[in-house]
């Protein structure tokens, strides 16, 4: 009863992540093949609430890239991408696992700064299921204590399958080679797809959103970058809404002619989920490769409960060049 009195108030209904800024393709769409690379292939494990009831876990792995961009005018392109992800929920073992194709074209505007329209749009299949293997009813009660010899009234687990459709559209802009800011809207499950388990007439609510990311390198000579970051998700009448600071400290940048040395950064952030929680991430990059992790204190009305526990998250990504431009793509400050 907690869980869901907090839920109700706290967050949307979707699952989500902490460092929603690294899970681009669940964000929003237009986010398909926008980066400084010709492959981004990630992974995130979420697992909170492991101090209050069976963990609520959240596993994604997606790959994504430009296609046909040699085929292009100017610097227009296309993209395409694919996410899977697996969501299982406490002691229901309430499972949904996603299959998302994701495709997007990116428009350059170009200006006296560069500018850059993206419009995404994502086509997936969903399964959902549950049992109730595992939990006790008030037909097991005897009067005195539980008896799991005792019949259950209750009807048992069951499945869905349903088609989703997301869309949304990003704005990549620099107005110099310091400051780099990433503006989207998203509008997921727009056919609001029927996911009922039993066959009623629940349908998944629609939700918009909108994420802004922005990098601002303190001074030419700086190692320092501030990246603060703000999304906001609305699907009935929960809201989601997330903002915080991540402070990147560059090591070592790549030697421009020779491989003696690779590009090396470390961050560390500080964000709060409103009415939920407060966490702290750091990250480490190591030339094509980042590793980074969350870690969020409870601050809701499950704090009792939870004892200020609230989850954990890690996250893996890469991202690779190839053929004979990697100078040039390293260099460029187009995105984010």
């Amino acid at each position: 009863m907690i869980l869901i009195s907090v839920a109700s108030v706290a967050v949307a209904q979707d699952r989500h992540y902490s460092q929603h800024y690294l899970a681009p393709l669940n964000a929003n769409p237009g986010n398909t093949g926008v980066f400084n690379a010709d492959i981004r292939v990630y992974t995130m494990y979420r697992m909170q609430w492991f101090t209050v009831t069976n963990p609520y876990k959240t596993f994604t792995i997606a790959v994504d890239g430009p296609i046909f961009k040699k085929k292009m005018r100017n610097d227009d392109f296309f993209s395409a991408g694919l996410e899977i992800t697996n969501d299982n929920v406490g002691s229901t073992r309430l499972k949904t696992n996603t299959y998302n194709a994701l495709v997007s074209f990116t428009k350059y505007i170009g200006g006296r700064h560069k500018h850059n329209i993206t419009l995404g749009y994502e086509i997936g299949y969903a399964i959902k299921s549950v049992t109730t293997a595992g939990l006790t009813w008030d037909s097991q009660w005897d009067g005195t204590n539980y008896n799991g010899a005792y019949g259950v009234n209750e009807g048992g687990g069951g499945g869905t399958g349903y088609l989703d459709m997301s869309t949304g559209i990003v704005w990549n802009f620099t107005t110099t080679h310091l400051f780099r800011s990433s503006l989207g809207f998203s509008f997921h499950h727009f056919t609001a797809p029927n996911n009922s388990i039993y066959g009623g007439g629940d349908r998944l609510i629609p939700k918009i959103g909108v994420q802004w990311n922005i990098g601002y390198k303190l001074s030419e000579t700086s190692n320092t970058t501030l990246q603060p970051s703000l999304m906001a998700y609305q699907q009935g009448s929960s809201l989601l809404l997330n903002g915080g600071l991540n402070i990147k400290y560059v090591l070592e940048e790549h030697s421009r002619y020779t491989n003696n040395q690779q590009d090396k950064a470390f961050y560390v952030g500080f964000f709060y989920r409103f009415r939920d929680a407060a966490y702290v991430t750091v990250r480490y990059d190591y030339d094509a490769f980042s590793f980074s992790a969350a870690y969020d204190v409870n601050i809701s009305g499950l704090t009792p409960a939870s004892k200020s526990v609230g989850g954990f998250e890690i996250a893996l990504q890469y991202r690779g060049i190839f053929g004979k431009n990697k100078l040039a793509k390293r260099s460029s400050v187009r995105f984010m």
